[in-house]
């Protein structure tokens, strides 16, 4: 079985308007949103093994944070093809990741993102900043993922309300 983690990166900041869209930052938001995000995933304890994330500064943060964060201390791979809008593209990088890893992230943006995961049949308007969606996949390597139906198993957002 393989898991894929796919992660939008933290919300970003638009303090400085002269920033390239590539080289903005996380914002004070997002600085605090990841640690919670990186927590209630954790909780799960079923993390990823291997962290691919867009070369975006804001996206290399968001991950810098997962990769610190988790238990197990998953392996990151910077990856430019994920600097994106098209799911496409998306999905070559993950189809082309190592057959031995068994759980796999990926953060990069939207509208990428949104396109894959609706592919991957889990309706969803618009993944929010920092948001999380995991799908399983019963098959051997990660070529075979598009030809499985994907089973929606973890889906979570910094701004959802919490149980009580």
């Amino acid at each position: 079985m393989k898991l894929l983690f796919l992660v939008r990166h933290a919300k970003s900041s638009w303090d400085d308007l002269t920033l390239d869209d590539f080289d903005r930052p996380l914002s004070e938001r997002g600085m605090k949103n990841v640690p919670d995000m990186v927590f209630r995933l954790d909780a799960w304890k079923t993390g990823p093994q291997l962290i691919i994330s867009s070369t975006a500064l804001r996206a290399a943060q968001t991950a810098s944070f997962f990769v610190q964060g988790l238990t197990g201390q998953p392996r990151l791979e910077i990856c430019p093809e994920l600097y994106t809008e098209s799911a496409d593209e998306l999905l070559e990088v993950i189809e082309g990741s190592p057959k031995q890893v068994d759980r796999l992230m990926v953060i990069c943006h939207n509208p990428a993102l949104n396109e894959l995961i609706n592919r991957l049949g889990f309706a969803l308007e618009n993944l929010p900043t920092c948001g999380v969606v995991v799908f399983g996949f019963e098959v051997d390597c990660w070529q075979a993922i598009t030809s499985e139906p994907a089973v929606t198993i973890y889906y979570d957002y910094p701004k959802r309300k919490k149980v009580k």
